[in-house]
């Protein structure tokens, strides 16, 4: 390493480079400038290494590159970040003052400059943007955390999802021209015994054409002309969902949950494709085939088999924890796998129905989750909160169907809770009538909760208005959420109770910027990050969601939509989503932590046992939902 004074100008002009200095004026520019030295790092040199003290140094990245490993209780090197120039290096150690969690080695001839720890607090402090820039930067970089959760005995390289795309992935890929005809097609597909054919031109993928696509696409086409005439562009399907051969395998994994796909093409940095991934390739890399659960769920035929697979579910979950997947393909996942576990106990429901003696279904009828489920927020088994739609029937049936579908709810609900989903204790189920109602039940009843803003009707509209559909007749399912949308749109009086409500209750946080923690009883000193925190976010941007008359109910895509629209600065949405993320974050961790001990995840953190900057992190969300009940307040002050 060599360490040398630099041109005070020359460093300005570099400090400008970095996109978090665009937030200071030149005066404090150069003020940096004179507190930095510049340090070379030959290739193969380690800038720090994992267990060693802080040197209280940021490193910012000028030229080449770092690698970030973590080492396992095996002592395998597990990558976990790459800083290329002009990202910043150390900063999560720089904060909290600890050892370094990981080995930070220069895999090319590097050039850093060294901001000392008292310059840079000096500035965090006169500069708000410049400090929450940081914020959020720490909480993307948090995610190493995780490992200090789980023991990774359990979860070696060769099981978990560490290998690369390119590791597992088939690079004879079969392909054909969009213009090549179905014989063409078939003929590809038979010589490479394969189940998919990628369209590409020029080699860049334009669409994926499955065996199914030759059977509803072609030979059902009655018309032997047409039929004859198609070629891959008229038949292929054109959602083709892509990944890069450097992402890990669990990527490619949460890819295929999440769109339903079998198949994930691989695209390499110019567009042109690389190979491709199918589930079996990701289920085959790792040893203990747990993957295998998406099938096992689907091929279940008892809620006594589907219960067998909670362990495997908890096992992929927390995997994922270790790999640093992020807030939103942790949601992303168990939502999938909680949704697919909860349509099958449905059918598995339906069929017992039948077996009975109480027949099919009489009518139509959809499923809805709520709550969490229902924002696709899930990150642990919670408790159930679900509903029924079902059609409207003449009056002289109704007492008859409505019985049907609350026996049908109470198998249902009895098969989640058999699986570890613990009944509402406020009764918000399929099994109660009060949610459990024909389409022309539930839009008088949402009617009469506008009508009549009495606190009781407040809170069954928080639990309610998340609803998300998840099976049966989806049409029953839209026609209700528009009428929902469209009432709450235009009751501004609605949408003033509940911010009300919300406001009401507090955040967790003082004038002084400190955290208050339960003052007595059994969580004394701890903090319940749910109702503390995380329901003044999910309330608020509810109510701007309502406003808007938006159909989608996940918070993160809510704000997205409203920052788009310009309903709110863009600068304040990106904050606000990182609070919420950085909520969820410490949620997730806590509650997985407290499931390999076997504990019931409760949302309670004790602040005392967080790291300086995980404190600090921590004390950042909450000034920011703080912050958000205000400007939602301001914004619905003068609406009529």
């Amino acid at each position: 390493m060599v360490v040398k004074r630099v041109d005070l100008q020359h460093k300005v002009e570099t400090l400008k480079r970095f996109e978090a200095f665009n937030f200071l004026d030149n005066i404090t520019l150069y003020k940096i400038a004179g507190s930095v030295d510049e340090e070379f790092f030959p290739a193969g040199t380690y800038i720090a290494k994992q267990g060693e003290p802080s040197q209280h140094l940021l490193y910012l990245v000028v030229e080449g590159g770092i690698e970030i490993t973590v080492g396992d209780k095996n002592d395998h090197a597990v990558v976990t970040g790459y800083r290329g120039p002009y990202e910043f290096m150390g900063e999560a150690v720089f904060f909290s003052g600890e050892e370094h969690p990981a080995f930070a080695k220069a895999v090319t001839d590097t050039l850093c400059y060294t901001l000392p720890q008292e310059s840079f607090e000096e500035i965090l402090i006169e500069n708000p943007d410049f400090a929450a820039y940081f914020t959020k930067l720490l909480t993307e970089r948090l995610r190493i955390m995780y490992q200090k959760f789980f023991n990774e005995e359990d979860l070696s390289e060769e099981e978990g999802f560490k290998k690369r795309v390119s590791d597992i992935m088939t690079r004879n890929v079969a392909t054909c021209l969009p213009d090549d005809d179905i014989r063409r097609i078939a003929t590809i597909i038979s010589e490479n015994d394969v189940s998919s054919v990628i369209v590409t031109a020029n080699n860049v993928p334009q669409g994926i054409i499955i065996e199914r696509d030759l059977v509803s696409k072609v030979l059902l086409e009655d018309d032997f002309k047409v039929r004859a005439s198609r070629t891959a562009k008229d038949i292929m399907g054109t959602d083709l969902v892509t990944i890069s051969p450097r992402e890990f395998s669990y990527q490619a994994f949460l890819l295929m949950v999440k769109h339903r796909a079998k198949h994930v093409a691989v695209v390499d940095e110019e567009g042109f494709l690389a190979g491709i991934v199918t589930m079996h390739d990701v289920i085959k890399s790792r040893k203990t085939g747990s993957l295998a659960i998406i099938n096992g769920i689907e091929s279940s035929r008892t809620i006594e088999e589907v219960s067998m697979l909670r362990d495997e579910v908890d096992q992929v979950l927390q995997a994922l924890l270790v790999e640093r997947a992020t807030v939103t393909e942790i949601n992303s996942l168990v939502t999938e796998f909680y949704d697919r576990i909860t349509r099958k106990i449905i059918q598995i429901s339906e069929e017992k129905m039948v077996e009975e003696g109480y027949g099919p279904p009489p009518v139509d009828y959809c499923w809805i989750t709520m709550g969490s489920s229902g924002r696709k927020e899930q990150y642990a088994r919670t408790d159930q909160d679900n509903g029924i739609i079902y059609g409207d029937v003449p009056e002289d049936e109704a007492e008859e169907v409505k019985n049907y579908f609350l026996i049908l709810g109470e198998k249902v609900v009895a098969g989640m809770e058999q699986y570890g989903f613990e009944r509402c204790k406020g009764k918000v189920m399929a099994n109660n009538e009060k949610w459990c109602r024909s389409f022309r039940s539930w839009r008088h009843n949402i009617k009469g909760w506008i009508d009549n803003l009495l606190p009781e009707n407040i809170r069954l509209m928080t639990i309610f208005l998340d609803f998300r559909y998840l099976y049966g007749k989806k049409s029953l399912y839209l026609l209700l959420r528009n009428f929902v949308v469209r009432n709450f749109r235009d009751s501004t009086r609605a949408q003033k109770f509940l911010l009300q409500d919300n406001l009401d209750s507090a955040v967790a946080i003082n004038i002084f910027r400190q955290i208050q923690t339960e003052r007595s009883g059994k969580y004394r000193h701890q903090l319940n990050l749910k109702t503390a925190a995380s329901v003044h976010v999910v309330g608020c941007v509810r109510v701007f969601a309502l406003r808007m008359g938006l159909l989608v109910t996940n918070t993160f895509e809510r704000l997205e939509e409203i920052g788009r629209r310009g309903i709110l600065k863009k600068k304040d949405v990106e904050y606000i989503s990182s609070a919420y993320e950085t909520l969820m974050m410490f949620r997730i961790r806590e509650a997985m932590a407290k499931m390999r001990k076997n504990i019931r995840p409760d949302n309670y953190v004790d602040p005392r046992k967080l790291t300086n900057r995980e404190q600090s992190l921590l004390r950042e969300a909450l000034v920011m939902v703080r912050r958000l009940q205000g400007i939602t307040e301001s914004h619905f002050r003068f609406l009529p």
